[in-house]
């Protein structure tokens, strides 16, 4: 009998080891100042490449990446390296060309002569 486990205030003993594995996001933390490689591929060619640190999170990331490249259409390839902690991360996104806007036409009011019944 190794290893103690508590569950509900309860020891339970049993003789085998459990390894803790962080799954998903966990083990991809990105702090605020860490310096983060980002590469962006389509087609097989790199479109983007570049370093930064003033991201806290994959939010903050993501959006950078679409700003730099507001012309580019189509799925690219994301390749993220934490270069401070030591992970890399494979991530698809898409990717919309900058739409221009066009302003909404103004409706003028028309102007109808107010009448009355007895005008009539």
């Amino acid at each position: 009998m190794n290893t103690q486990y508590y569950r509900n205030n309860i020891s339970i003993l049993t003789s085998r080891s459990v390894e803790r594995v962080t799954v998903g996001r966990r083990d991809c933390r990105i702090c605020y100042g860490d310096r983060i490689s980002v590469r962006a591929v389509m087609n097989g060619r790199p479109v983007a490449e570049y370093i930064t640190s003033m991201v806290a999170d994959f939010t903050d990331l993501t959006g950078d990446l679409r700003r730099r490249m507001r012309k580019t259409k189509g799925l690219v390839t994301v390749y993220v390296r934490n270069l401070d902690r030591g992970w890399n991360r494979e991530l698809r996104i898409m990717l919309y060309g900058e739409r221009k806007y066009s302003p909404a036409t103004r409706v003028t009011a028309v102007q109808t002569p107010m009448f009355f019944p007895w005008e009539l």
